[in-house]
């Protein structure tokens, strides 16, 4: 087995890590942290994770989160088209529907979802989905496209087991982040993370966010740590889902893995 891992989800673009992003890619492979999946969340975004992705020899995904669905326009999936026939990007997303704050309206959402659908239809590319506060009406509109959408994920699962359930039921697989992590947020998901299938489970950090030492109270876990998360930290999520899972760190390292390559399509 390898202990290697990937992470599914990296904001590479954050103006966080701008400058930095080196020594952050740097200091993940140190721990093991091999491949990362840079994800975009509006057309400026998807084209820089492109070509981040291209110089460090990751892969991207290309799309307009739910947060930012109001910013699409005419051009928008043309744009996407082009973009999507690279090599290195291999999803369409970051999209789908974030009921939380509604920074674009929901009928917007709608819209724009539906967009991103229609394209990994058209390209057979992965749908990478964000969801919150939005299953029911996601979990209807997966339904109804599952059959021309194969490959799904929905990534940083925070729900509940009737949710994931359900995801699970649709054949999708599932991001786990650094909420499992979380003794305040994240510990109802250690009850149930079980019942994910091996070649359903994917890890992600989702950094900058997400730390998994949110609720930490070990000495040596400082306040930047906690406030600022990166891809190196992955490996306590990894350490958390094998613990729940009662499955060693070495076998979520390579079932993850596995499911990364099947997932994007990666020999």
């Amino acid at each position: 087995m390898s202990k290697n891992l990937v992470d599914i989800c990296v904001n590479l673009t954050d103006e966080v890590f701008s400058g930095n992003e080196d020594s952050i890619i740097e200091e993940a492979n140190q721990k093991n942290i091999t491949k990362m999946v840079l994800v975009g969340n509006d057309l400026k975004s998807s084209k820089k994770c492109q070509r981040l992705a291209q110089r460090y020899n990751f892969y991207s995904t290309a799309g307009y989160h739910p947060h930012n669905a109001k910013e699409w326009d005419e051009n928008s999936y043309a744009e996407l088209q082009k973009l999507i026939k690279c090599e290195n990007v291999r999803a369409v997303g970051e999209c789908g529907l974030d009921f939380n704050r509604n920074f674009s309206s929901p009928e917007i959402q709608h819209e724009v979802f539906a967009k991103h659908i229609d394209l990994a239809k058209e390209t057979g590319l992965p749908l990478f989905v964000h969801e919150r506060d939005a299953f029911h009406q996601m979990h209807k509109i997966l339904s109804e496209n599952i059959n021309d959408c194969k490959k799904v994920v929905v990534h940083c699962f925070t729900g509940t087991k009737n949710a994931l359930e359900d995801y699970l039921s649709l054949g999708i697989y599932i991001g786990l982040t650094g909420w499992i992590c979380d003794n305040r947020r994240g510990k109802h998901l250690r009850d149930f993370i079980n019942i994910i299938p091996d070649d359903k489970l994917l890890i992600e950090t989702d950094s900058p966010y997400l730390s998994p030492f949110v609720s930490s109270r070990e000495s040596h876990i400082t306040s930047e740590m906690k406030r600022f998360n990166k891809p190196a930290y992955l490996t306590e999520i990894a350490k958390t889902v094998a613990k729940y899972r009662n499955q060693s760190y070495d076998h979520i390292c390579d079932i993850t893995y596995k499911n990364y390559t099947n997932l994007f399509g990666i020999n």
